[in-house]
């Protein structure tokens, strides 16, 4: 099969959906071996952050508790080695902190690989947010090579690199369904059946200049944020607004006014106004809208603190002009994130081109097209660099919210 007709295919990941829990992570993870022999971990596949972690035996039996509930053990591995034992602080913002040491190991694909990989292992967690967390670690889907924590591996150039999966298909799509709490993450592909091609819009990625060293979020120009028949930001060129999809978070995050706002709003109430959001650069056309509705933003906390409660899905961060959303939004739509792909085979990098945002074939409408480009599945071209210059690799980055790296 030539490799135009293969492209969409790339490595699938099957995810499972958790308990919801209150404390803002997806409840998504995909269960992945890592080590030798292979160790079952829980890991989210993360457009939100720049990392790879686990938590890992040096917590010891007591330490680092989580709903995910499992630990790499790193002595049991064969092919695991120390990297850096020096113990540093890596902070989650309001969820707490961790402490971790860097190692290497291999990650098993469901295609039977072995990918190498440079990773965080957890030796303590402060705050008692973690243990609602689902998942055991995180794989980051940063938005390109130059965003890479140093020490991190990122996992989609180096399939790319080994082979895997196509340097023509550069693409990490995600498809969840609440209901069933199944899904799947493809890296290097995506599901055709799954979406509607003719529902969908595709936004450019801007990086999102408010906060230093946040460039690996996916994010996008904002132009208005509305709830119900009332406009809570009106993007100008003075004063510009982002949106952003992070697949490792559940609910709306962001801008502190923004969030408070909405929450005065919506309740929670079933009979609740629809969030409005239209993307695209302020003045221009349109690129499109997203209407969540109630049945999207409001949740029951299934486990953990606040049990039974019904929750709107709102919270401020501190991170003015975003808005980021993860399964809130990605639970009823089909996402592709895209890659601009440059160098030659074993030398890929890549940078970020942008997400396609669909609406699921037989699902809701939450997508409306405005002056977007039309989806094309052939394979993409690889962009010629003079010279191959070295990868670049990002400066050590501080970020609020969900993981921040705090070098002490």
């Amino acid at each position: 099969m030539s490799e135009g007709a293969a492209s969409y295919a790339g490595v699938r990941f099957d995810m499972t959906r958790g308990p919801f829990q209150m404390y803002g992570a997806s409840p998504w993870y995909a269960t992945i071996g890592i080590g030798t022999p292979p160790q079952p971990i829980k890991f989210a596949l993360d457009s939100g952050t720049n990392i790879v972690w686990s938590t890992s035996t040096l917590c010891g039996p007591t330490g680092c508790q989580h709903y995910g509930g499992s630990q790499f053990n790193y002595s049991a591995s064969t092919s695991f080695r120390f990297i850096d034992r020096t113990r540093r602080k890596y902070g989650f913002g309001p969820w707490g902190d961790m402490w971790v040491e860097t190692g290497a190991d291999v990650l098993r694909t469901p295609d039977g690989r072995t990918s190498p990989v440079q990773f965080y292992l957890s030796a303590q967690y402060s705050g008692a947010q973690f243990n609602s967390i689902d998942w055991d670690g995180g794989i980051g889907i940063p938005s390109g090579t130059a965003y890479v924590q140093p020490g991190n591996s990122f996992i989609v150039q180096d399939m790319m690199n080994s082979g895997a999966i196509s340097p023509g298909s550069p693409f990490v799509s995600f498809s969840w369904d609440q209901s069933s709490k199944v899904g799947n993450c493809i890296i290097g592909g995506y599901d055709p059946d799954a979406f509607d091609p003719a529902g969908g819009i595709f936004v450019p990625w801007a990086e999102y200049t408010k906060f230093q060293g946040v460039g690996y979020i996916w994010t996008t120009p904002m132009q208005s944020y509305a709830v119900g028949d009332k406009v809570l930001a009106q993007a100008t060129s003075a004063t510009p607004y982002w949106f952003s999809l992070d697949s490792g978070s559940s609910q709306f995050k962001g801008d502190d006014d923004l969030m408070n706002e909405t929450l005065a709003l919506v309740g929670p109430s079933a009979s609740g106004p629809p969030v409005i959001i239209k993307l695209g650069q302020p003045g221009a056309p349109s690129i499109g809208t997203l209407t969540v509705t109630p049945p999207m933003y409001n949740a029951v906390i299934q486990t953990g603190p606040g049990k039974g409660a019904l929750i709107s899905q709102f919270q401020p961060l501190g991170l003015p002009g975003l808005a980021l959303v993860g399964s809130t939004l990605m639970d009823w739509c089909y996402t592709i994130f895209e890659y601009a792909v440059s160098g030659s085979p074993g030398r890929y990098t890549l940078a970020p081109r942008g997400m396609w945002i669909f609406n699921k074939k037989n699902g809701s409408k939450v997508v409306s097209a405005g002056a977007t480009e039309q989806w094309d599945g052939a394979p993409r071209p690889v962009l010629e660099m003079a010279g191959e210059p070295p990868v670049p690799q990002a400066t050590p980055i501080v970020r609020p919210g969900r993981p921040l790296p705090q070098q002490s």
